[in-house]
Order: C-alpha cells, then structure tokens, then sequence
C-alpha cells in the first residue's frame, strides 16, 4: 500500500510507516539522511514557514507524487485536509483528523475554554487582546504568554510583573497570543489511538523542556522519554482517552500534562502525531503508523507493559553551524548504530536556534537512557566546538 506524508517534517511519520511495511512517498522541507533512507521517493520543497497563500505552488509537487492510497498530513499541514481533497477531487482518504476539529483543539484559548466547560483543572488562560491593560490580569505572576496556535514552546516567554506584561503587548499581535497562570512541575503526555467514538492510551511520556546542553530557549520541546512512571498515570490515562471521544479524535493523538505538588493538570491536547513517536515504539514495541491507519478502520490495539525505557533528545545549534564532514561522519555512524534521527545531509546550514539532529538511546531505565544521550550530545558538543575553535 502506498503513502504520501506531507509535511514541514515528515521523518518520524515517513521512517513508521516504512517500518510497517508500507510504500512511502513524502513531500516535506528537509533531506534528513533516514528520511531518505526510507523514503521510496521524496520531494524537497522550500517551506519553511506555510502559509495558505503559498500553496498553489506546492500542487504540482504534489501531482508527481500520485496516485497513492492514503494521504496523511503532517507539522504544518495537518489542519489542510480539504485542500487536499481538492487536489485528489476527494478520491484518497486522508488520514487526519477533520480540519475543523484540529483547528479548534489547537487553538488553546479555545481549548481553555472547553477544558472549564469539562471540570477540568487547567491552568488559568485569558487571550492577550481580552486584556485592556496589564492590570487585567488577575492569573498572578510570575505568568506565561503563548502563541494561541502552534506547539513547540519556542516562542513562549514568561512575564514577571505588570511593567513586563506592559512591554511585552506592546511588541505583540495580541489577537494571536494568550496569557496563561505559570505552573510549574514536570510535564507529561499520554500517548492514544482513537476512532473517534472510543480510545486506548498506549503510553505516558516525560517531555524534555529546555534543558541548556539542548538548546538556549527556556521552553523549546527538545524530547521525550518513555514511559513515564508515577501515581497519577491511571487519571492521565483516562482523562486523555476521555478527551479524544469527547473531541471526536481519530488516528494517532496525545494530551499533555503538568504534575504538580497537587496532582497533574491537563495542558493541552495535539489533535496530530508527537514528536514521542520514535520513543513509543521503541519502549512498547508497537508501530504507530499501523495503529493510526487502523483506527480510521475502526481497530483499537491491544497494549501491554513497556519492553524498555527509551529516550530522545533534540539538539538545536546554539550558533549558526555548517554539518561539516567530521560532524556528518559522527551522525551518521550514529544513525547506523541506531542512536541518531533527524540526520541532516553534509552541508546543511542550521541557523541558531534551529534543531539539528535527535539523539536516542533504550535502556532498562530512566538513570541509564538519560546517561546515554548526555554522551551522544556530547559527543557532537566536542565537534562543533573543535570546528569553532578552528574557524
């Protein structure tokens, strides 16, 4: 069967659904070495930042690309199924969920709001442009802005006092940000497959947060690890798999979450593949990609306890580098070892800021896979600062 994933990143739903045995095609922005590697053809398009105007130039890439049997959209593109339905004249499923419920899941004012209606704890959340002045806000300080669309955490940034939030929506498109209460504790996701009328976790996740040997950005995502173990598992479980039935979620979905010193609080739901999928499937030995497709066909899996802990990190250039032959030899020995994803070809620019390479590593626990990485980064660390040193 073949599929066409398209996407701003397509590596970790391309690499499932090539290990599920499926034919892969992709459309995407990066020539990632494993994207390549199981990719049966690829298209690179410059696409950095998609905004509808752009699409029409993206069509004829699309056109080479088919026929296929499925379409699945991927970060950037998700929310786009009907454009796509027209491209196809509605002759290729695709395998998403509807647009209209992934935009308003993935706007967290809107989310805010519903989460209330449900009962549930979520931190306190008011839109930007809602605020006539600083003084407003009654959530506490210190609190945190948010883009209302997006994920990531990159562009997040906390306030500290009413002056701060002053300056801050001064410089801000309002209308496009919210301000939230700032909890702090350690943020977990639970990992679900869904049909839309009924849904199964698969497994909790710790996520990795701007951790300073990863990236400079406070709040960047830069990785996961599986599973995660605590008392509140069996609650986040169920309310996750009560979110995605009562949003209607079909496919591959998560819901995140803080754990406080007072119990976990739900903090957002991604209507989409996570960027855990590589440590779910290595941790509970199940393909992600299988299960998503056969939930649209209305099949839930069956799961069992974890097999290992695995562990990914994210690596963001912390000035702008070039992937030089020495570098490109180590990710990709570390790519043949299994301990590297995301692989940038030879060559490639990365500006600061801008992620590089995913490390991964299993193990039989948390202390060791955590270990591990730290090795791999600094191994890479070692010759990014040798090459600076050169230059």
């Amino acid at each position: 069967m073949k599929v066409l994933v398209i996407g701003v990143n397509t590596r970790h739903i391309a690499c499932s659904a090539s290990r599920a045995g499926y034919t892969v095609y992709t459309l995407g922005s990066f020539n990632d070495v494993d994207l390549q590697a199981c990719s049966d053809r690829s298209v690179i398009h410059d696409m950095p930042d998609v905004h509808d105007q752009d699409l029409p130039g993206l069509v004829p890439s699309i056109r080479t690309l088919l026929p296929v049997d499925i379409i699945v959209l991927g970060p950037g593109f998700e929310h786009l199924g009907n454009w796509v339905e027209e491209i196809t004249q509605g002759n290729i499923p695709v395998l998403n969920n509807p647009p209209h419920i992934f935009t308003d899941i993935s706007d967290k004012a809107w989310l805010a709001g519903k989460l209330k209606i449900l009962n549930l704890p979520h931190p306190f959340t008011v839109s930007l442009d809602s605020l006539k002045t600083p003084g407003d806000w009654t959530g506490g300080y210190p609190a945190i802005i948010k883009p209302r669309f997006g994920a990531g955490g990159m562009e997040n940034r906390l306030v500290s006092d009413p002056n701060d939030l002053e300056m801050t929506m001064a410089v801000l498109d309002n209308e496009q940000y919210l301000l939230q209460e700032y909890v702090k504790g350690t943020v977990a996701s639970v990992s679900i497959i869904s049909t839309g009328k009924q849904a199964v976790a698969i497994a909790v996740n710790e996520q990795l947060a701007g951790i300073d040997t990863l990236t400079g950005m406070p709040f960047a995502y830069c990785g996961n690890i599986t599973p995660y173990i605590s008392e509140h598992n069996e609650w986040m479980c169920k309310t996750a798999m009560n979110l995605a039935v009562e949003f209607e979620l079909v496919g591959s979905n998560g819901v995140d979450f803080i754990i406080t010193d007072k119990g976990p609080v739900v903090l957002e739901v991604n209507p989409r593949f996570q960027g855990s999928i590589d440590t779910v499937e290595r941790s509970s030995g199940l393909n992600i990609f299988r299960l998503h497709h056969g939930s649209f066909l209305g099949k839930l899996p069956v799961c069992g306890d974890s097999q290992c802990f695995s562990i990914k990190t994210i690596f963001f250039a912390p000035q702008r580098l070039v992937v030089e032959k020495r570098g490109y030899d180590y990710l990709v020995q570390c790519y043949n070892e299994g301990t590297a994803a995301d692989v940038p070809s030879k060559g490639t620019v990365c500006e600061k800021d801008e992620p590089v390479v995913s490390f991964l590593s299993d193990g039989d626990s948390r202390m060791e896979v955590v270990r591990q990485a730290e090795q791999l980064v600094s191994g890479l660390i070692d010759i990014i600062e040798d090459t600076h040193t050169e230059v």
